[in-house]
């Protein structure tokens, strides 16, 4: 049982807290999230910590339907920790998703490129993010080039396939956009999973080459 109440631990893991935190809002005991996190964050001088507790805090309110407010939570967020790519991710797709600010993801995306340029996860999260804006600003041929350039050097360096992210793929063939570039992305992650023996994600994959085969 979840106790929003009780009374923090200072030695305990921010990380702790955003996972006990997680677990009330998949129960939708929204209040009791909030209270949990706002009293850890009254309780903390870092910022690395704060910077957990408003990301949290913006995937609250993007729950419960405030983009507005989970946008100010999730700016705070980045403020706090400006170097930090998985924020960039986070805010970049919440520009694109809630607000169609498709130009200020693409520069979010690009700082992470910036960052951590030698990360194949962050950067493929990054060419996919710039693919969606892309692709709904109707630039087929830009949409097509980052879903290329996110499988790298294919998927080389990926500790798993649940890293890589179909969200691009799958809003290209919606709209019958890039269909050799997701053909080879596909085939890619087909091969990837399969060398790592990952069976679940093999017979996942296989089975989306063999319907994208189909039609």
């Amino acid at each position: 049982m979840i106790d929003p109440n009780q009374k923090p631990d200072p030695a305990v893991n921010p990380s702790d807290v955003c996972y006990r935190a997680f677990e009330l809002i998949k129960l939708k005991q929204f209040e009791d999230a909030e209270k949990l996190l706002l009293g850890m964050m009254s309780r903390t001088q870092d910022s690395a910590a704060d910077a957990l507790y408003h990301s949290v805090l913006g995937v609250l309110y993007k729950v419960r339907g405030d983009p507005k407010t989970a946008w100010r939570h999730y700016t705070r967020a980045e403020k706090l920790l400006p170097k930090d790519p998985a924020l960039k991710i986070i805010s970049a797709r919440f520009l694109i998703e809630q607000f169609a600010e498709y130009d200020q993801a693409i520069k979010k995306a690009k700082k992470v490129l910036e960052i951590l340029p030698n990360n194949p996860v962050f950067t493929h999260q990054a060419y996919i993010t710039m693919g969606l804006a892309h692709c709904l600003k109707g630039e087929k041929k830009k949409a097509a080039a980052m879903l290329e350039k996110s499988w790298g050097n294919d998927f080389e360096g990926f500790v798993t396939s649940k890293n890589i992210d179909f969200t691009l793929v799958e809003m290209l063939l919606k709209r019958d956009w890039g269909e050799d570039a997701c053909f080879r992305f596909m085939n890619k992650a087909l091969t990837f999973a399969k060398g790592r023996k990952e069976e679940s994600f093999t017979d996942s994959f296989q089975k989306m080459l063999n319907a994208f085969e189909q039609e």
